[in-house]
């Protein structure tokens, strides 16, 4: 007799193609077993035109829906279309994801009469750790609805000790479950890498340090901007390339005219084949100011680059400090400095530790590993054998 598929909606406060969480997500998803489970992703928010990921969701036969919050963090005129659609699809377990939605969602959830409510933490989000009376708010409010919620998950170890300290919320109601990735395209043969710098702008020759991520303040690029104005005068044939689109480019453009770097860092924008693309590098720089765990850093390591990461969130969890690359104190700006060019000095040592990464990824990163303790969670809330 064949049993009915569980079946989960995943609310996430906006989801875009190649977006750290939203990635995240969608790797879980495509390693669940499709006779087992039925998933559906909701969103809060529309994503930016240029990482619209219908077409991605259709090729995977995933249904996306967006709902219409605005702006306003205090907009909870969208709880009636969520708990309406909530009522009509029954979800067996609701998955809610990052702060917006994982504060609406439990009252929704809640409402709609759904049986259970998962909580997945991806960072430890500024609210957490600041004094302001909007973060403290936010903590209260994440306290008082707890028992809305039926598990907390965070995407690393760290995250679970900022939910646990800061959150206030019982040890044993918290699970780490690592984040993982989908490593079919590390598997592939790599394009050639000449052709890869041409098409990022990068000189055959160069000894390229690369980073990945969103143009933004947290993720601390001016200062990886500035670490090249030093080393450029020890390493000439150093370049660095930072991959990624956000508000931030007019003023790293201004800076690196500012610096006189125009010939040594380029700015590509966006790009939506990144596992194509970090073959052209030859180390990976990672100075953001918090993570969860990030897929950007997962990535750089599966595609065999040694990385050098500021240590806050889970990049201490992914590197392992002078076996895959170096974990830098926070803030340290003369331990990134001296990393770097410990790298750009050492093809050997460069290949070593990425080889070693590159191992470490597959081992601990890999989706069936997520796939399974997800579903030990989702089997055991819903009394369910698998």
């Amino acid at each position: 007799m064949t049993r009915n598929k569980i079946k989960i909606v995943h609310l996430i406060t906006s989801f875009w193609a190649n977006h750290g969480p939203s990635s995240a997500l969608l790797t879980q998803i495509r390693s669940h077993d499709p006779g087992e489970f039925a998933f559906s992703i909701w969103s809060l928010y529309a994503p930016p035109p240029a990482q619209d990921p219908r077409d991605l969701l259709l090729r995977n036969g995933i249904e996306h829906r967006v709902l219409p919050m605005s702006a306003s963090f205090l907009d909870v005129r969208v709880l009636t279309p969520l708990v309406r659609l909530l009522r009509r699809e029954r979800p067996d377990i609701l998955h809610c994801h990052l702060l917006r939605a994982n504060l609406y969602g439990r009252f929704a959830g809640r409402l709609a009469g759904v049986a259970k409510i998962v909580n997945t933490i991806h960072g430890v989000d500024e609210y957490m750790v600041r004094g302001d009376f909007t973060s403290r708010s936010l903590r209260l409010a994440e306290r008082l609805s707890a028992p809305l919620v039926s598990r907390y998950v965070a995407v690393s170890e760290n995250a679970r000790q900022a939910v646990v300290e800061r959150l206030k919320i019982p040890p044993g109601r918290v699970s780490t479950i690592l984040n993982a990735l989908d490593l079919d395209p590390f598997r592939q043969p790599e394009a050639g890498r000449r052709a890869l710098r041409a098409e990022l702008g990068l000189s055959p020759d160069a000894v390229v340090i690369g980073s990945v991520g969103r143009l933004a303040p947290l993720k601390n690029l001016a200062f990886l901007i500035e670490q090249m104005k030093e080393l450029a005068v020890s390493f000439p044939q150093a370049e660095l390339v930072i991959i990624g689109e956000g508000p931030e480019r007019p003023a790293l453009e201004n800076l690196i005219a500012a610096l006189n770097l125009g010939d040594k860092v380029r700015l590509p924008g966006f790009r939506a084949d990144i596992p194509r693309m970090l073959p052209a590098l030859d180390l990976f720089a990672f100075p953001s100011l918090s993570e969860g765990l990030s897929i950007a850093l997962l990535e750089a390591m599966a595609a065999g680059l040694p990385c050098v990461v500021m240590d806050v969130g889970g990049n201490g969890e992914a590197v392992a400090h002078g076996h895959t690359g170096y974990v830098v104190p926070y803030g340290d700006s003369s331990a990134f400095a001296s990393a770097l060019s410990h790298l750009l000095k050492d093809a050997s040592l460069r290949k070593k530790l990425g080889t070693a990464g590159k191992n470490r990824a597959f081992t601990l990163f890999n989706p069936q590993r997520l796939a399974t303790q997800y579903e030990e969670l989702y089997f055991s809330l819903l009394n369910r054998r698998p």
